[in-house]
């Protein structure tokens, strides 16, 4: 199962809304990719300490996610969703190309993905 961000973060921050509706033991080998380990980066900026920010990708790996690594293919997975669907932005097309080229679902909250046909989403807070 390929996790989003908002699922990462239900992890890491105590105060996260989605945080009781998580559990990652319910999720079947969960991956990410390093863009979410960026993503996370920039959304954590002004929230979290610098030292812990900038190691962010280490908060991930210390759940047990395993991240993956971009490559072309996942990239131009992402451009092809991108030109089908206006409403997707980079990391959402990086995340749904990633997705995509494992062959695995999608775990999120975000209400665009059930839209995007080409890729199976999974909502959280229907695997507790």
């Amino acid at each position: 199962m390929y996790l989003d961000l908002d699922v990462v973060l239900a992890e890491l921050k105590a105060d996260d809304w989605l945080a009781s509706d998580v559990d990652l033991t319910a999720m079947d080998a969960p991956t990410t990719s390093v863009a979410t380990g960026i993503e996370l980066q920039y959304v954590m900026e002004g929230e979290w300490p610098r030292d812990r920010v900038v190691r962010a990708h280490q908060e991930i790996d210390d759940l047990g996610v395993e991240m993956v690594p971009l490559d072309t293919a996942a990239l131009d997975a992402a451009a092809e969703l991108r030109s089908q669907y206006d409403s997707v932005n980079v990391f959402d097309g990086i995340h749904l190309g990633t997705a995509r080229t494992l062959d695995e679902p999608i775990v999120s909250t975000d209400t665009l993905y059930p839209d995007v046909t080409e890729v199976a989403h999974i909502d959280p807070r229907d695997l507790g």
